[in-house]
């Protein structure tokens, strides 16, 4: 596994906000339902990333988003105890989205690699044949 290899997800994750941002803005007028998608999509975002810095930093990213252009709708960020908690929101739901995408992938991977030991364990339990006149041995 490369160091950074989750370092293009900071910027697919950035992307992925203000498409969000721009579509609940959109779709709801009110601004409770316009945190609700963003909460959702940065959960999404993180199950698919699975990367714990690129999650957090799409957590942040929709922080900024959002209440600075969904909550308040001039571009002003704020810092109020209700702000803060949706900052504390955002994280949290990033970092479990991205713990459920890495179960799901450790999942995934266990499954197939026990598969995968079956058919080696099957294969090996085959002896090989000795061809008569030949000094090589062949699997059946």
């Amino acid at each position: 596994m490369r160091k950074h290899e989750w370092a293009g997800l900071i910027p697919a994750g950035f992307a992925f906000v203000v498409v969000m941002c721009a579509a609940s803005a959109l779709t709801f007028p009110e601004s409770a339902a316009r945190v609700a998608v963003m909460v959702v999509g940065v959960g999404v975002f993180g199950l698919c990333a699975g990367r714990y810095p690129a999650a957090l930093a799409a957590g942040a990213m929709a922080w900024f988003f959002t209440t600075g252009f969904l909550v308040n709708t001039k571009g002003l960020l704020t810092f109020g105890s209700d702000d803060l908690t949706r900052l504390a929101g955002f994280a949290v739901v990033a970092a479990a989205g991205c713990a459920c995408g890495r179960a799901y992938h450790a999942l995934c991977f266990h499954g197939r690699s026990a598969r995968r030991a079956r058919a080696d364990d099957h294969r090996a339990a085959i002896p090989p044949v000795r061809i008569p006149g030949s000094h090589q041995e062949h699997p059946v």
